[in-house]
């Protein structure tokens, strides 16, 4: 009979340290794994910033659908792009107020959820919600107003007037001369569907960045000029968005959405600027400086003189 002898103290030590890291050999996985790390978080910032381009286009497909459907059950008439108050007698996509008798905040919300309710109740009172009755797809995911803080009174029309200006949760703002607040007798608006020749080509729906609050009313330019004249001299008014790494999403009068790539720096700057009253400053986008942006958007923009 053999005997096994138990290792050694001596023994048991050696084999422990041969099974160990290294200083040296921890730092290296260490280093590996920072690389990797760093390799990989670009990919992630790149996809979160695909999928809230993904929600953004949804929201403008419903919503587009929704303003065809509209039309659709009355007459051929197209909902106002305004905001008006509730009781204003005009049947708008959403107001800038709400019935304050059907809606109850709960104690202890936040002042944006508040904010939030309050929006959302708007667009339930607007004409388009029967169709697209999903009050989050005022939301672009994207949209870094929320980041700002809330208004004081907490409402939807007082507008900030410096840096970083007021929170705000509707991403989306509707085209001034489809029956909207754009009246300058340049332009012309449109009230029924079929006026809208090139529903393909015309926008209903676009992205806004109004840093001063909610964007209220519709997305007015009142410089923008003929196309007879080629456009010539036209300037931006109201600020688009760039919340998608240099694109914007916009919704088409003929129901489908899809996301437009920013080229001029001028216009991604003005489109990015948080100022409340970067509007006509030096740095406004013309179709001088901004010729590709400010050129698709005013060939893009539906009135009765480019229908």
């Amino acid at each position: 009979m053999i005997l096994s002898c138990p290792l050694s103290a001596k023994v048991r030590i050696c084999r422990l340290k041969a099974c160990a890291f290294t200083l040296i050999e921890l730092l290296v996985v260490i280093a590996i794994i920072a690389i990797l790390a760093a390799m990989l978080l670009p990919a992630l910032a790149k996809a979160k910033l695909k999928a809230m381009q993904a929600t953004c286009l949804s929201n403008q497909k419903q919503l587009a659908l929704a303003w065809i459907m509209y039309a659709d059950d009355n007459q051929d008439r197209i909902i106002s792009t305004s905001t008006p108050d509730y009781n204003a007698g005009v049947v708008a996509w959403r107001y800038d107020k709400w019935d304050p008798t059907k809606l109850v905040i709960p104690p202890g919300t936040s002042p944006e959820q508040k904010h939030i309710l309050e929006l959302q109740e708007a667009y339930k009172e607007g004409g388009l919600y029967q169709y697209a009755p999903n009050v989050n797809v005022l939301h672009c995911p994207a949209d870094r107003r929320d980041n700002s803080p809330v208004a004081t009174p907490n409402d939807l029309k007082t507008q900030a007037s410096t840096a970083p200006g007021y929170f705000a949760y509707g991403s989306y703002t509707g085209a001034g001369c489809l029956n909207g607040s754009d009246n300058t007798a340049s332009h012309g608006q449109l009230y029924k569907q079929t006026d809208v020749k090139h529903p393909s080509g015309r926008y209903v729906w676009l992205e806004e960045n109004d840093p001063r609050n909610e964007n209220v009313n519709s997305w007015d330019q009142l410089n923008f000029t003929s196309p007879t004249t080629s456009f010539a001299g036209s300037t931006l008014y109201d600020s688009t968005a760039s919340w998608h790494g240099n694109t914007s999403t916009f919704g088409w009068a003929d129901g489908h959405a899809e996301s437009h790539h920013w080229i001029d720096s001028i216009n991604i700057a003005y489109a990015l600027s948080m100022d409340p009253g970067k509007y006509f400053n030096p740095g406004t986008p013309t179709l001088v400086n901004c010729p590709n942006d400010v050129g698709f958007l005013v060939n893009d923009y539906a009135t009765s003189q480019n229908p």
